[in-house]
Protein backbone atom coordinates (compact mmCIF):
# COMPACT_ATOMS: atom_id res chain seq x y z
CA UNK A 1 0.00 0.00 0.00
CA UNK A 2 1.26 3.40 -0.97
CA UNK A 3 1.50 6.49 1.46
CA UNK A 4 -1.34 8.13 1.70
CA UNK A 5 -2.18 11.41 2.26
CA UNK A 6 -2.93 12.98 5.46
CA UNK A 7 -4.90 15.61 3.94
CA UNK A 8 -7.26 12.91 3.00
CA UNK A 9 -7.55 11.33 6.85
CA UNK A 10 -8.30 14.77 8.06
CA UNK A 11 -11.29 15.07 5.62
CA UNK A 12 -12.34 11.52 6.56
CA UNK A 13 -12.14 12.83 10.48
CA UNK A 14 -14.22 15.96 9.55
CA UNK A 15 -16.87 14.20 7.56
CA UNK A 16 -17.25 11.63 10.36
CA UNK A 17 -17.06 13.93 12.65
CA UNK A 18 -20.11 15.82 11.58
CA UNK A 19 -21.85 12.74 9.72
CA UNK A 20 -22.30 14.82 7.08
CA UNK A 21 -20.30 16.24 3.98
CA UNK A 22 -21.78 19.83 3.76
CA UNK A 23 -20.93 20.25 7.41
CA UNK A 24 -17.46 19.28 6.46
CA UNK A 25 -16.55 20.83 3.31
CA UNK A 26 -18.25 24.35 5.05
CA UNK A 27 -16.06 23.75 8.09
CA UNK A 28 -12.66 23.11 5.83
CA UNK A 29 -13.67 25.89 3.11
CA UNK A 30 -13.89 23.21 0.86
CA UNK A 31 -16.55 22.30 -1.60
CA UNK A 32 -18.67 19.28 -1.99
CA UNK A 33 -17.35 17.37 -4.88
CA UNK A 34 -13.74 17.51 -3.68
CA UNK A 35 -15.20 15.95 -0.33
CA UNK A 36 -16.44 13.32 -1.88
CA UNK A 37 -13.83 13.05 -4.13
CA UNK A 38 -11.23 12.65 -1.92
CA UNK A 39 -13.27 9.81 0.31
CA UNK A 40 -13.83 8.03 -2.32
CA UNK A 41 -9.94 7.85 -3.21
CA UNK A 42 -9.12 7.22 0.24
CA UNK A 43 -11.68 4.11 0.52
CA UNK A 44 -10.06 3.21 -2.77
CA UNK A 45 -6.43 3.21 -1.52
CA UNK A 46 -7.52 1.43 1.45
CA UNK A 47 -10.21 -0.83 -0.20
CA UNK A 48 -12.79 -0.66 2.08
CA UNK A 49 -16.41 1.35 2.10
CA UNK A 50 -15.71 3.84 4.62
CA UNK A 51 -19.46 5.88 4.41
CA UNK A 52 -23.14 4.70 3.52
CA UNK A 53 -25.86 7.64 3.43
CA UNK A 54 -28.21 7.74 6.05
CA UNK A 55 -31.35 10.24 6.12
CA UNK A 56 -29.33 12.83 8.13
CA UNK A 57 -25.95 12.30 5.85
CA UNK A 58 -23.57 9.53 5.92
CA UNK A 59 -22.97 6.89 8.63
CA UNK A 60 -19.76 5.33 9.45
CA UNK A 61 -19.30 1.78 8.35
CA UNK A 62 -17.39 -1.04 10.30
CA UNK A 63 -14.45 -0.80 8.72
CA UNK A 64 -14.88 3.24 9.13
CA UNK A 65 -15.50 3.34 12.97
CA UNK A 66 -12.40 1.33 13.22
CA UNK A 67 -10.52 3.36 11.57
CA UNK A 68 -12.38 6.65 12.81
CA UNK A 69 -11.28 5.60 16.59
CA UNK A 70 -7.61 5.61 15.38
CA UNK A 71 -7.46 8.33 13.28
CA UNK A 72 -9.56 10.66 15.61
CA UNK A 73 -6.46 9.84 18.42
CA UNK A 74 -4.03 10.82 16.11
CA UNK A 75 -5.85 14.01 14.84
CA UNK A 76 -6.26 15.20 18.49
CA UNK A 77 -2.34 14.84 19.00
CA UNK A 78 -1.72 16.66 15.83
CA UNK A 79 -4.86 19.63 16.62
CA UNK A 80 -3.35 19.80 20.25
CA UNK A 81 0.65 19.92 18.74
CA UNK A 82 -0.68 23.18 16.49
CA UNK A 83 -2.13 24.67 18.90
CA UNK A 84 0.69 24.51 21.84
CA UNK A 85 3.38 25.66 18.83
CA UNK A 86 0.78 28.99 17.98
CA UNK A 87 1.15 29.91 21.45
CA UNK A 88 5.17 29.33 21.97
CA UNK A 89 5.45 32.57 20.25
CA UNK A 90 2.66 34.07 22.91
CA UNK A 91 4.59 34.78 25.68
CA UNK A 92 2.96 33.51 29.40
CA UNK A 93 -0.20 31.77 27.08
CA UNK A 94 -0.58 28.02 27.55
CA UNK A 95 -3.89 25.13 27.14
CA UNK A 96 -5.44 23.41 29.47
CA UNK A 97 -6.77 20.44 27.33
CA UNK A 98 -10.01 19.92 29.80
CA UNK A 99 -12.49 16.52 29.96
CA UNK A 100 -15.55 17.01 31.48
CA UNK A 101 -18.51 14.71 32.09
CA UNK A 102 -22.09 16.40 31.28
CA UNK A 103 -22.74 16.25 35.07
CA UNK A 104 -19.61 18.19 36.21
CA UNK A 105 -20.35 20.90 33.23
CA UNK A 106 -24.08 21.37 34.40
CA UNK A 107 -23.88 21.43 38.33
CA UNK A 108 -20.22 23.84 38.35
CA UNK A 109 -17.49 23.28 35.97
CA UNK A 110 -18.87 26.04 33.46
CA UNK A 111 -19.06 28.76 36.39
CA UNK A 112 -15.26 27.65 37.79
CA UNK A 113 -14.10 27.82 34.06
CA UNK A 114 -15.61 31.28 33.58
CA UNK A 115 -13.90 32.16 36.93
CA UNK A 116 -10.59 30.83 36.33
CA UNK A 117 -10.44 32.56 32.77
CA UNK A 118 -10.80 35.82 34.27
CA UNK A 119 -8.38 35.39 36.92
CA UNK A 120 -5.94 33.61 34.36
CA UNK A 121 -6.92 35.36 30.78
CA UNK A 122 -3.70 34.31 29.36
CA UNK A 123 -4.62 30.47 30.20
CA UNK A 124 -6.92 29.08 27.35
CA UNK A 125 -9.03 25.89 28.39
CA UNK A 126 -10.04 23.82 25.92
CA UNK A 127 -12.90 21.35 26.80
CA UNK A 128 -14.03 18.57 25.54
CA UNK A 129 -17.68 16.74 26.73
CA UNK A 130 -17.03 13.23 27.72
CA UNK A 131 -18.54 10.52 29.32
CA UNK A 132 -16.45 9.06 32.39
CA UNK A 133 -14.80 5.78 30.24
CA UNK A 134 -14.07 8.43 27.60
CA UNK A 135 -12.36 10.65 29.84
CA UNK A 136 -10.15 8.43 31.18
CA UNK A 137 -9.40 6.74 27.96
CA UNK A 138 -8.11 10.07 26.43
CA UNK A 139 -5.99 11.13 29.78
CA UNK A 140 -4.18 7.17 29.09
CA UNK A 141 -3.82 8.47 25.61
CA UNK A 142 -2.30 11.87 26.60
CA UNK A 143 -5.18 13.75 24.37
CA UNK A 144 -6.31 15.55 27.81
CA UNK A 145 -4.80 17.11 30.43
CA UNK A 146 -7.32 16.67 33.04
CA UNK A 147 -10.49 15.69 33.20
CA UNK A 148 -13.19 16.12 35.78
CA UNK A 149 -15.61 14.03 35.79
CA UNK A 150 -17.87 11.29 38.46
CA UNK A 151 -16.83 8.64 40.09
CA UNK A 152 -16.73 5.99 40.94
CA UNK A 153 -13.98 4.64 38.59
CA UNK A 154 -13.74 1.39 37.13
CA UNK A 155 -9.82 0.97 36.96
CA UNK A 156 -7.82 3.39 39.16
CA UNK A 157 -4.67 2.68 38.00
CA UNK A 158 -2.13 5.49 36.49
CA UNK A 159 -4.69 7.87 38.10
CA UNK A 160 -4.27 10.97 40.21
CA UNK A 161 -7.63 11.68 41.91
CA UNK A 162 -8.45 14.72 43.62
CA UNK A 163 -12.05 14.71 45.13
CA UNK A 164 -13.78 18.45 44.27
CA UNK A 165 -16.91 18.28 45.74
CA UNK A 166 -20.01 15.39 46.52
CA UNK A 167 -22.29 14.05 44.31
CA UNK A 168 -25.87 13.29 45.35
CA UNK A 169 -28.09 10.94 42.68
CA UNK A 170 -31.95 11.35 43.59
CA UNK A 171 -35.03 9.58 42.41
CA UNK A 172 -37.55 12.44 40.52
CA UNK A 173 -40.75 12.70 39.51
CA UNK A 174 -43.46 15.02 37.88
CA UNK A 175 -46.22 16.06 39.49
CA UNK A 176 -48.27 13.47 37.47
CA UNK A 177 -46.90 11.09 40.14
CA UNK A 178 -47.62 13.90 43.06
CA UNK A 179 -49.66 10.52 45.49
CA UNK A 180 -45.70 9.36 45.84
CA UNK A 181 -44.67 12.91 47.27
CA UNK A 182 -45.99 11.87 51.41
CA UNK A 183 -44.96 7.89 50.19
CA UNK A 184 -41.43 6.14 51.04
CA UNK A 185 -41.12 3.31 48.75
CA UNK A 186 -38.16 0.49 48.46
CA UNK A 187 -36.56 0.06 45.35
CA UNK A 188 -38.34 -2.84 44.96
CA UNK A 189 -41.66 -0.87 44.59
CA UNK A 190 -39.96 1.78 42.60
CA UNK A 191 -38.90 -1.12 39.70
CA UNK A 192 -42.70 -1.34 38.83
CA UNK A 193 -42.72 2.00 37.64
CA UNK A 194 -41.82 3.32 34.33
CA UNK A 195 -38.01 4.22 35.07
CA UNK A 196 -36.19 7.28 32.98
CA UNK A 197 -32.19 6.63 33.31
CA UNK A 198 -29.05 7.05 31.53
CA UNK A 199 -27.58 3.84 28.57
CA UNK A 200 -25.60 1.43 30.03
CA UNK A 201 -22.21 3.28 28.86
CA UNK A 202 -22.35 5.39 31.23
CA UNK A 203 -20.71 5.54 34.73
CA UNK A 204 -24.10 6.66 36.60
CA UNK A 205 -26.44 3.93 34.80
CA UNK A 206 -23.33 1.84 35.88
CA UNK A 207 -23.13 2.93 39.50
CA UNK A 208 -27.55 2.52 39.35
CA UNK A 209 -27.18 -0.75 38.19
CA UNK A 210 -24.55 -1.79 41.08
CA UNK A 211 -26.80 -0.30 43.68
CA UNK A 212 -29.96 -2.15 42.30
CA UNK A 213 -28.08 -5.57 42.29
CA UNK A 214 -26.68 -5.43 45.53
CA UNK A 215 -30.72 -5.52 46.65
CA UNK A 216 -31.03 -8.28 43.82
CA UNK A 217 -33.31 -6.49 41.51
CA UNK A 218 -32.31 -5.62 37.67
CA UNK A 219 -32.48 -1.78 36.83
CA UNK A 220 -34.47 -2.14 33.55
CA UNK A 221 -35.40 1.36 32.61
CA UNK A 222 -38.24 2.20 30.11
CA UNK A 223 -36.97 5.13 28.58
CA UNK A 224 -32.92 5.01 28.22
CA UNK A 225 -31.23 8.28 27.17
CA UNK A 226 -27.82 8.79 25.53
CA UNK A 227 -27.58 12.41 27.72
CA UNK A 228 -28.24 13.51 31.06
CA UNK A 229 -29.84 16.71 29.19
CA UNK A 230 -32.97 14.74 28.20
CA UNK A 231 -33.59 13.50 31.78
CA UNK A 232 -35.80 16.45 33.19
CA UNK A 233 -37.62 17.73 30.42
CA UNK A 234 -38.98 13.50 30.30
CA UNK A 235 -39.48 13.89 33.98
CA UNK A 236 -41.32 17.21 33.68
CA UNK A 237 -43.72 15.82 31.39
CA UNK A 238 -44.57 12.42 33.86
CA UNK A 239 -43.30 10.10 31.22
CA UNK A 240 -41.84 8.09 34.23
CA UNK A 241 -39.79 8.29 37.35
CA UNK A 242 -35.77 9.85 37.12
CA UNK A 243 -32.29 9.17 38.43
CA UNK A 244 -31.25 12.69 38.31
CA UNK A 245 -28.45 14.48 40.20
CA UNK A 246 -29.98 16.87 43.61
CA UNK A 247 -27.63 19.64 42.40
CA UNK A 248 -28.83 20.09 39.16
CA UNK A 249 -32.56 19.47 40.04
CA UNK A 250 -32.54 21.46 42.89
CA UNK A 251 -33.96 24.99 41.46
CA UNK A 252 -37.05 22.96 39.50
CA UNK A 253 -37.84 21.02 43.07
CA UNK A 254 -38.10 24.03 44.86
CA UNK A 255 -40.02 25.68 41.66
CA UNK A 256 -42.93 22.67 42.34
CA UNK A 257 -42.28 21.75 38.86
CA UNK A 258 -41.01 17.88 40.07
CA UNK A 259 -40.65 16.36 43.29
CA UNK A 260 -38.16 14.05 44.93
CA UNK A 261 -38.94 10.51 45.52
CA UNK A 262 -38.25 9.57 48.81
CA UNK A 263 -36.98 5.86 49.28
CA UNK A 264 -36.09 3.54 51.82
CA UNK A 265 -32.70 2.88 50.50
CA UNK A 266 -30.44 5.80 50.50
CA UNK A 267 -28.67 6.06 47.43
CA UNK A 268 -24.98 6.42 48.88
CA UNK A 269 -23.35 10.06 47.65
CA UNK A 270 -20.50 9.85 44.59
CA UNK A 271 -18.27 12.08 44.06
CA UNK A 272 -16.95 14.24 41.24
CA UNK A 273 -13.28 14.82 40.91
CA UNK A 274 -10.26 16.37 39.17
CA UNK A 275 -8.38 13.39 37.55
CA UNK A 276 -4.97 13.31 36.00
CA UNK A 277 -2.43 10.28 34.40
CA UNK A 278 0.55 10.41 36.65
CA UNK A 279 2.65 8.71 33.73
CA UNK A 280 2.35 12.32 32.67
CA UNK A 281 3.94 15.52 34.09
CA UNK A 282 1.04 17.86 34.91
CA UNK A 283 1.97 21.04 33.49
CA UNK A 284 1.55 24.09 35.53
CA UNK A 285 -1.30 25.94 34.03
CA UNK A 286 -2.95 22.47 34.70
CA UNK A 287 -2.22 22.23 38.13
CA UNK A 288 -3.14 25.80 38.76
CA UNK A 289 -6.14 25.11 37.39
CA UNK A 290 -7.00 21.79 39.58
CA UNK A 291 -5.95 23.93 42.82
CA UNK A 292 -8.31 26.60 41.76
CA UNK A 293 -11.09 23.99 41.81
CA UNK A 294 -9.99 22.71 44.99
CA UNK A 295 -9.87 26.07 46.59
CA UNK A 296 -13.41 26.98 45.31
CA UNK A 297 -15.42 24.11 46.31
CA UNK A 298 -13.61 24.43 49.92
CA UNK A 299 -14.74 27.74 50.37
CA UNK A 300 -17.71 26.83 49.39
CA UNK A 301 -18.33 23.92 51.59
Amino acid sequence: MREINFEHYKIFYYVAKFQNITMAANYLFLSQPSISRCVKNLEDELGCKLFVRSKKGVELTTGGEMLFKHISIACKHIFSAEEELALISERDRAIVRLGGSEVALQSFLIDRIVEFHREHPKIQIKIDSMSTPDAIEALRANLIDVAVVTSPFADKTGLNINVIKKLQDIVAAGNGFSYLKDKEISLHELVKYPLICLKNTTTTRNYLDHIFRQHNLLLRPDIELTSINFVMPMVKNNLGIGFMQYATTKAEIEAGNIFRVNTKEQIPPRSICAVTASQYETPEPVQRFIDSLLEKESVEA
